[in-house]
C-alpha cells in the first residue's frame, strides 16, 4: 500500500480514493473488515477515479512539472495562482487525463490534487456505491453469484446502508462492478 510519503511532495493525493489501478491492488489481499475500515473514510457523495496507467507517484510528479514550468510551484505562488480562478485550476497530463489541483490545509502537502469530473480516464460513483463493489468483490467465484440483489443487500447492511430495491445492469452498483473488475 501507498504510504504518504510515496506522493512527492508538495502534493496531497489520496489513492484509496482516486486510483483505480491503487484500489484493484489493495482489494487483492484486503479481508472484508479491513475494506470497510479502509473505505468508511470514504464519504457518500460522488467520488471521481482515475482509471489510466500513470501511478500515484508518477501523477505527482508530473503534476509538480506543470506546476514548475508555469512558475508556480512554491506555496505563495500557487496559493495566488489558484486564487485567481475560484480556488482551483484544471490540469492536463502527458497521457491525457485531467486533474483539479486547489490549496491543501497542509503546510507540507499544500497541493491538494484529485481527478477532474468526467474527464478522460475518470469514472465517478457515489461513495455508497463503490463501499458496494468494493465488498462484492471480496471471496467472489461466480459473477452471477455476487450480483444477486440478496447478496448485495447483505452487504450494504453490513455497511450501515439502505437495501436496494433492484439491480440496473446500466447504472449504479452492477455498472459500478462491471467497470472496476470485468
Amino acid at each position: 500500500m501507498i504510504e504518504e510519503t510515496d506522493i512527492p511532495l508538495p502534493v496531497r493525493f489520496n489513492p484509496i480514493k482516486h486510483h483505480r489501478n491503487y484500489i484493484l491492488r489493495v482489494l487483492e489481499s484486503a479481508s472484508p473488515e479491513e475494506i470497510i475500515n479502509m473505505f468508511n473514510p470514504v464519504c457518500n457523495n460522488y467520488i471521481d477515479i482515475y482509471t489510466g496507467t500513470m501511478t500515484p507517484d508518477a501523477i505527482g510528479h508530473a503534476v509538480i512539472d506543470i506546476l514548475k514550468s508555469n512558475q508556480v510551484i512554491r506555496s505563495a505562488d500557487f496559493t495566488r495562482w489558484v486564487a485567481s480562478k475560484n480556488g482551483y485550476r484544471q490540469i492536463k497530463l502527458q497521457d491525457g487525463s485531467e486533474w483539479v489541483v486547489r490549496k491543501g490545509n497542509e503546510v507540507e502537502r499544500y497541493i491538494h490534487l484529485h481527478p477532474a469530473r468526467y474527464g478522460p480516464f475518470v469514472i465517478r460513483y457515489k461513495g455508497t456505491t463503490l463501499k458496494t463493489a468494493y465488498l462484492l468483490k471480496t471471496g467472489v467465484k461466480d459473477f452471477q453469484e455476487t450480483l444477486l440483489l440478496e447478496r448485495v443487500n447483505r452487504i450494504r447492511n453490513q455497511i450501515g446502508l439502505s437495501p436496494v430495491k433492484k439491480l440496473d445492469r446500466n447504472k449504479g452498483i452492477i455498472n459500478c462492478y462491471e467497470k472496476f473488475f470485468t
